[in-house]
């Protein structure tokens, strides 16, 4: 039972996030862009050995591929680091950018930021939750955080 405030509440699972350990590359081998021939949702995906990327749209069937060299990745980035096109789910919070590769990306955001108690695992390397800017791990930006996540799940 936590008290804060003089207001008594029990944490529950949901409230409750713990590390899984992953970094940013795990979300990025399917990353949702915005089609710069039509302006709608793209799909950006690479292979498995990471040899090349493909960027295909359902809207209007745009298609390319080529040949890609892996580097690190960084989340201040809100474009796609093959093509470069804008990402498809990022909105402005606060004059930071707040994004996500695709669904999975979003929902892993969406449990950290809404829980009370986050709880690092053992690790040997930096998570992604560890490299996430400041606004985000705020407790103070929870609430306006899931809505945004809310309008990006809808979108």
């Amino acid at each position: 039972m936590i008290i804060t405030n003089r207001i008594f509440f029990k944490m529950t699972d949901k409230q409750r996030f713990k590390d899984a350990n992953l970094t940013l590359a795990a979300f990025s081998g399917e990353t949702w862009v915005v089609c710069p021939k039509c302006g709608e949702k793209a799909v950006v995906r690479s292979t498995d050995a990471h040899e090349k990327a493909e960027l295909l749209c359902s809207s209007c069937h745009y298609f390319t591929n080529k040949p890609v060299k892996r580097e690190k990745y960084s989340y201040s980035s809100t474009n796609d680091y093959w093509f470069d096109c804008e990402l498809w789910l990022q909105a402005s919070f606060k004059g930071e950018m707040f994004w996500a590769h695709n669904d999975k990306h979003l929902a892993y955001m969406k449990e950290y930021i809404g829980a009370g108690l986050r709880e690092r695992n053992n690790r040997e390397f930096f998570t992604l939750v560890e490299k996430l800017p400041g606004f985000i791990k705020s407790a103070k930006n929870r609430d306006k955080l899931l809505k945004l996540i809310t309008k990006l799940e809808k979108k």
